[in-house]
This record gives C-alpha cells, structure tokens and sequence, in this order.
C-alpha cells in the first residue's frame, strides 16, 4: 500500500511538472565571435591562432544543442592569449554577470594564498595552523599537527561532509565557526589520506585572517582581481565575516578566462608579475593521490587545483559544471560556466562530459 502511495505521488509531481514545461528552447544560439570590450582582452580569429573552424563548430553545435548540457551558460575559448571563441546560449547578457562559480573558488583562494607566501607571511607550508590559531584547537593533541599543507591538499582528516558544512556553518551559525570545525572529529592523521572537503580551505581563510590582518577578499582584490582589472565581482562570507576559501565567489566568464591566463603564463598578466611563478608550478602539480582513478578521467590534486595526466593539464572544477580548463601544450585556456545550484550528475555536467566536449579541441 506505501508502494502504490508513493508511486502515486511521484507520478502526480512528474504530471505537474510536465505541465509546467514550456515547449519553447531554453538555449539560443548566441554568436561565437568575440567582441572587443576594452576589458585587456585580446580578440583573433579561429584561423590566426591555428584552431579548426570545422572543430569549433562541431563543439558550438553540441553545446547549444537542447539534450544536453541542460544547464549551461557559456563557453569560452583563450589561444596563444587571445579570446578566440566565446557564446552565451541562454542570454547575451550573461558575458557581463557575475555568478557563482562554487569552487572554483578555492583555485582562487590558493592564488592568492601563493600571494601571501611570497610576501613571507608563511613560514612554510609545514606551519601547522595550531601556531597560528592556537586559541580555536580543542585539547585533542592530534589536531594540532594539522598544517597549512594538509590544509591544501585537503588531508587536514577532520571529518566534515560538504552538505553537513553547508547546514551547520552557513544555515545553523556557530558562534567560532573555527573552533567548531575543530572540534570534528577525524576520519584519519593528519596528511594520511585525501578526503575533498570544504572545511579545509575555509580554515585557511581564518588563517590568513590571523597571520595578515587582512581578509582573503581584501588580498584578492588589491593584489589578483585589481591587477587583472577585475572589478565586478562578489565573495561572500560567513556570519562573521570571514571570506568562504572553499566557494561563495561570483566572477564574469571572462574573468574566469583572465583566472586561468595568469596560471598559463606562469603568473603574469601584461607582463606584469602578478602570482610568484615557483608557486603557481608547485600549486599545479600533483600533490596527492584521489579517488579519480579511472581512465582517461584519472585526476590527482594539487594546491586547490585538479591535474589532468591525459593532457598534462590543470583544472578548476565547481559544482554544476563551471570549469577553468589550462592546457599548457596548446597555450590554450578553456571556460565552462553554468547554473550553479544544480546537480551534476543530474544535469550532465561532471568533468567527462565537458572534457568529451573539447575534446576535438585539444586532441586536433
């Protein structure tokens, strides 16, 4: 009887949202050419820089399609730094919006931690974070060997899920947040075993906090964003201020691109150097061993960036299909963004589905 209840009650739902679906597209097939905006981009053809017209159109063609890739945004192409393809299939509007690109967040968050680093505020990235904010460990002795280093590469072992974080930090608001996620309990040591958390990367937000006197956004946007005439965006923060390291960022596509140039070319932008280049070579190599074990998709983990062994390449990934993708062999960067509040497998937009997309693009 609970078995037909239900069953009832989810054909009744599919029935009313069947009705609410509008037979019109959800996608439009914006234009693919770049425009100039005086915002430091570059603009060339597909032909100036090498890239197949025939390629490019196979790729236009599957993302603007209406069966796949539901909800996507936009899709950007960067060669020999230059934006060579750029479309917006739900709203032309959207190249000057900033949204949420989840966490990508934390790739941002590690270059600007590699900012802070080369300004001699760190020690090393053995500092354990105890001597640092020694007033927020409970008195578990093994937490305290937790350093910066753990915290990067996501083995600080505290166990905290992401959807039990997002409950407990942003919708129930600890008095300490810091103090609360260290009172976790451990899932392992310190550095025993990777565990993708969002909890890590907001520790080093305090941390940075602590040790600079200034906040993580406030870092970004006098020495990354500013440089990179970045200038509209947002980055939200906990209920008491402190910048989320893990995801609450908002950028444009195009500065999505700017992001992953600077990470191309070593950190510089203009020729001006704007992130130390030893850390962005140390921050986008692998650091530590994942789950990503299977092939072609194998990835391992850096410092809040994802390495491709496939392609010899780095990649930002936040939830709902936005993607920072740098091929160094093709002096190439690619951009992905979506609607961010969704489910990707749901969806259709884990990293296999955008890497089989460009694919052609990066193999030709």
């Amino acid at each position: 009887m609970k078995k037909n209840i239900a069953a009832m009650l989810i054909a009744l739902i599919l029935n009313f949202l069947t009705g609410c679906i509008s037979d019109n597209p959800f996608k439009e097939a914006g234009l693919s050419v770049p425009a100039d905006l005086g915002d430091g981009w570059e603009t060339a053809t597909p032909e100036e820089v090498g890239i197949s017209r025939p390629v490019l159109a196979r790729i236009y063609s599957r993302f603007i399609s209406e069966d796949r890739f539901f909800n996507a945004r936009s899709l950007l192409i960067v060669k020999d730094g230059q934006l060579v393809f750029e479309v917006y299939c739900r709203a032309t509007q959207d190249r000057g919006t900033y949204n949420n690109i989840q966490s990508i967040t934390k790739s941002n968050t590690s270059l600007v931690f590699g900012i802070i680093k080369s300004e001699g505020y760190i020690d090393s990235l053995g500092q354990t974070l105890y001597s640092i904010i020694p007033d927020k460990f409970p008195s578990d002795n093994s937490k305290r060997s937790i350093t910066i280093r753990h915290l990067l590469t996501m083995t600080s072992g505290l166990a905290f899920d992401n959807d039990d974080f997002s409950v407990e930090i942003y919708a129930d608001e600890p008095g300490d947040p810091a103090k609360y996620i260290l009172n976790k309990p451990m899932y392992a040591s310190p550095g025993e075993r990777f565990y993708y958390r969002d909890c890590d990367p907001h520790l080093l937000s305090y941390a940075i906090e602590r040790i600079t006197k200034k906040t993580l956004d406030q870092w970004a946007k006098e020495r990354l964003f500013a440089p990179l005439g970045i200038d509209s965006y947002f980055w939200d923060v906990d209920h008491t201020g402190t910048p989320m390291g893990a995801h609450g960022l908002y950028l444009k596509p195009r500065d999505l691109a700017k992001i992953g140039q600077v990470v191309l070319t070593q950190g510089q932008w203009n020729s001006s150097q704007i992130v130390d280049s030893t850390w962005i070579a140390v921050s986008t190599r692998s650091q530590i061993p994942t789950e990503y074990t299977t092939e072609p998709e194998v990835r391992d983990y850096g410092y809040y960036w994802w390495t491709l062994p496939r392609w010899q390449a780095i990649e930002a990934w936040g939830r709902g299909g936005n993607f920072i993708l740098i091929v160094p062999s093709r002096e190439m960067v690619v951009v992905m963004t979506s609607t961010p509040y969704t489910d990707d497998d749901v969806v259709g937009t884990r990293p296999e589905k955008f890497h089989e997309l460009i694919t052609p693009l990066i193999e030709e």
